[in-house]
């Protein structure tokens, strides 16, 4: 009897390494790192565009309500020894909108967050990062447990590999998208507790945590500027706090 949730299971938990959780969203939850749901899809099917790909069916820039969205439907597709296979899904971003601060923003790069939106939920269809968006994830223990298997079979295979010069230019790059949508200084305070997290767990160096706590400090310092900033005092986070913050540790 075929065993169908054998491929469905062998990556329903992904590497917490390679997740993060989402930010400046009305919603929370985690979200997983693309290139690593490629190489997962790779060790699955073999390199991409020969053993999984997509193609893109359908996109669009949409006006709703003054925001402007970005959709895309595309065809995922993958092959086993019973041929080729594929199943359609949607990905979506906000190209355009007006901020908390009155401010037009566009996102240049929303065609390409849209694909990526849709490669992911396709990819979910056939179980990788599957627990996430059943909803496992949700409990923190779950999750702990999850890292704990990783991370022993991470000591059998022994010590990791530390994070490279381009992974931690690329995640850089990631903290400066996510203090676009922070608002106020509860914001950023919020994003540097996230950050931190990820930061202890992947070892980031003192030159990285230096270079990280500057544009959190930037970031918190421009909002403290904005007088008309809406929202800004009931959201403020004390220098003091900042100063002891576990990032901050020399």
């Amino acid at each position: 009897m075929a065993d169908n949730l054998k491929i469905w299971n062998r990556f329903a938990d992904i590497d917490p390494k390679f997740t993060k959780p989402i930010s400046g969203r009305d919603y929370g939850g985690t979200s997983p790192n693309p290139q690593y749901v490629i190489m997962c899809l790779t060790e699955m099917f073999g390199p991409c565009g020969k053993g999984f790909g997509w193609s893109v069916l359908a996109e669009e820039f949409k006006e709703m309500g003054g925001t402007y969205l970005h959709w895309c439907r595309i065809r995922f597709w993958w092959k086993d020894e019973d041929g080729e296979h594929s199943v359609e899904e949607y990905g979506q971003t906000k190209a355009a909108y007006v901020t908390s601060k009155g401010t037009m923003r566009v996102d240049e790069d929303a065609p390409k967050k849209s694909l990526t939106d849709a490669i992911i939920k396709g990819s979910s269809h056939i179980g990788v990062a599957a627990n996430i968006f059943l909803g496992r994830w949700d409990d923190q223990k779950y999750v702990a447990e999850v890292n704990k298997d990783f991370r022993e079979e991470e000591q059998k295979r022994g010590a990791p590999k530390p994070i490279t010069a381009a992974e931690q230019k690329r995640q850089l790059e990631e903290i400066d998208k996510d203090l676009l949508d922070a608002h106020t200084t509860g914001d950023v305070k919020r994003l540097f507790d996230i950050w931190f997290s990820l930061a202890e767990r992947d070892g980031w160096s003192k030159d990285y945590w230096d270079a990280a706590r500057r544009k959190f400090a930037a970031k918190k310092k421009e909002i403290e500027e904005a007088d008309d900033f809406p929202g800004d005092k009931p959201g403020r986070v004390s220098d003091a706090e900042l100063r002891n913050h576990p990032m901050n540790a020399g």
